[in-house]
């Protein structure tokens, strides 16, 4: 069960998490598998924690950061990790404890700072408290914790305005019958602005050279009875945002910079 990858263009190395590592029946812990871009080969096979759901690669440090949706508990029972490797030898450097359910990860090569968005949701569509965003300082592994909104997804960064933009399936609504928000977080302080965005907004891509952020819009309505939409968030402008329709229940998107 491949569940996401992530490429160092400096080094041409494709790493791919692996959510039951190499077990079919899924109780084994997850894994890293690293592929060399010149030749497709696998070069090696790193051990992380259980239930790998996304990773992230610091070109500049040249660590990968695994969020283990489960960290270390097969039964899903404690809080999530991240395991560090260090892709020089690949070896696992350190294991990082963040909230419950890591399921997406992003870092700022600049400031060498990794996101985590941890979903905190205890039963869906009722949640029993808001997400949260770990901070992690990529020089010593200290981590900070951000409040952001219920069932956060996804999340992505602009490294040149240090602002970190997560997405919230149910905006600030536990019982999740409202529409969807987008957290923004200033990377220097860990202040938080809100912005509206459609309903259960899923990914987010940023567009560093214009400052403008796009946001996959599952449904068009909380229904789900119309095509969904995108927004786009205007981050020169007051986080101003228009909304385009797409088609039925986009999740993904990507821009051409």
């Amino acid at each position: 069960y491949p569940h996401a990858l992530s490429v160092n263009p400096t080094t041409n190395k494709i790493y791919v998490v692996n959510y039951c590592g190499n077990d079919l029946n899924c109780f084994s812990l997850g894994t890293v598998t690293v592929i060399d871009g010149a030749t497709n080969n696998i070069i090696t096979t790193v051990t992380v924690g259980y239930y790998p759901y996304a990773l992230a690669v610091n070109p500049t440090t040249n660590k990968i950061y695994v969020a283990n949706y489960c960290g270390n508990d097969p039964n899903c029972g404690s809080l999530g990790t991240v395991t560090v490797i260090d892709a020089n030898n690949n070896y696992t450097t350190s294991t990082v404890n963040v909230g419950i359910g890591p399921d997406a990860v992003a870092v700022n090569p600049t400031t060498n700072y990794i996101y985590v968005a941890n979903a905190w949701c205890n039963t869906f569509p009722t949640c029993l408290s808001a997400g949260t965003v770990t901070a992690i300082n990529g020089t010593n592994n200290s981590t900070q914790t951000v409040n952001v909104g219920v069932l956060p997804y996804y999340l992505a960064l602009n490294p040149v305005t240090n602002k970190i933009y997560v997405s919230n399936d149910c905006g600030n609504d536990l019982n999740c019958a409202s529409l969807g928000t987008v957290t923004v977080i200033d990377g220097a302080t860990n202040n938080t602005t809100t912005v509206n965005v459609g309903a259960y907004p899923e990914d987010i891509a940023v567009n560093s050279a214009t400052n403008q952020i796009y946001v996959a819009n599952n449904c068009g309505n909380l229904s789900c009875n119309t095509p969904g939409t995108a927004t786009v968030i205007n981050a020169n402008n007051n986080y101003s945002t228009t909304t385009v329709n797409v088609g039925f229940h986009p999740v993904f998107l990507d821009i051409d910079k």
